[in-house]
């Protein structure tokens, strides 16, 4: 009999397989299939295939996507710290934290910046302006870059309505346009499903159901992707058209993946990194979602051991659990 994961557990798969998926993915990103085969086999990346070292230790550097992430992350952790009702926190009080954060990331990024998208430089540079958090993006920015950083919002630190708002709210820092929003939406939900261990179908289509009230192209595209992964579309034709610039597009590639590996987090992974678009993005989506539903036991060890900063994101996904824990108990 296989044992579900723990809460704490499935808290560290999220936040360290959010990491491990966006480092897998990060030398492939902007490489063509073909260039992918030619420098790393017929099977692409297996594995990670780049490393930094710093202070004598050799690790796999994660992309733009995890360090935005933590800092959605800490903003929500020290907000629900401040607050009278760890079940209660404020979104305006938050969402300025977090604005706070992603001005000082776009400013002096840890690590550096590795490729962020203009349309997370512009909300930043607005932020810094001063323009308000809710009107900083802009309205057509519909780009991954809110959707790569969404998952802390279905962790379990807020309720399941509010969660969906606050994470369409945070979207409107750097992305206005609906395909963004709608994307956002799906991806906490697709996180709380996971952290729940739910079955796979009423994940996705739950996801879906949360996408379509922003968007419905982007939840067409997402129920398409989910089809075609049932019909058994290959991957080499599904990332084709799904390269995941766009944020429909991501979310749609993060659907197909979880229809295909919900409970392969190496499979989710690599099969994600592997691919003609946004690779770090896509795997980044597929490792939070998949990891959540395997809990750290689920993800190879040397992959966790490997990846940049993996203590501190380790401390920082048991801090989230402990408030996870602490909320469900308020709520």
């Amino acid at each position: 009999m296989t044992t579900s994961p723990t809460l704490p557990s499935r808290v560290l798969g999220a936040v360290l397989g959010a990491a491990i998926g966006d480092a897998m993915g990060h030398p492939t990103e902007f490489m063509s299939l073909d260039a992918i085969r030619q420098k790393f086999g017929d099977d692409g990346v297996t594995g990670f295939v780049l490393f930094d070292e710093q202070n004598g230790k050799r690790f796999a550097p994660y992309t733009d996507d995890t360090q935005m992430a933590e800092v959605v992350l800490r903003s929500l952790l020290d907000s629900i710290d401040d607050a009278d009702d760890p079940a209660s926190p404020d979104l305006d009080g938050t969402m300025r934290r977090m604005a706070d954060g992603f001005v000082d990331w776009a400013q002096n990024p840890l690590g550096g910046h590795r490729a962020p998208g203009n349309a997370c430089l512009a909300g930043c540079a607005s932020l810094a302006n001063g323009t308000h958090w809710s009107e900083a993006g802009g309205a057509k920015a519909g780009g991954c870059g809110s959707v790569m950083r969404a998952y802390p919002f279905g962790l379990g630190l807020l309720d399941d309505v509010v969660m969906k708002t606050w994470a369409v709210s945070h979207s409107k820092l750097t992305h206005r346009d609906p395909i963004a929003l709608a994307a956002c939406a799906a991806m906490a939900v697709g996180m709380r499903h996971a952290m729940r261990g739910n079955d796979v179908d009423d994940m996705l289509s739950d996801m879906v159901g949360a996408a379509r009230p922003h968007s419905a192209a982007t939840a067409d595209m997402m129920q398409r992707a989910w089809d075609e992964a049932g019909a058994g579309a290959e991957p080499d034709a599904i990332f084709d058209w799904l390269r995941a610039w766009a944020a429909h597009e991501a979310i749609a590639a993060a659907v197909y993946l979880v229809a295909r590996h919900p409970d392969d987090f190496a499979a989710a992974v690599l099969e994600g990194a592997n691919t003609e678009g946004d690779s770090d993005s896509i795997a980044t989506l597929a490792g939070a979602l998949v990891g959540a539903r395997v809990g750290i036991e689920g993800i190879p060890k040397d992959w966790v051991d490997d990846v940049e900063r993996s203590v501190e994101l380790q401390a920082l996904a048991r801090r989230a659990a402990a408030t996870v824990e602490a909320v469900q108990r308020a709520l």
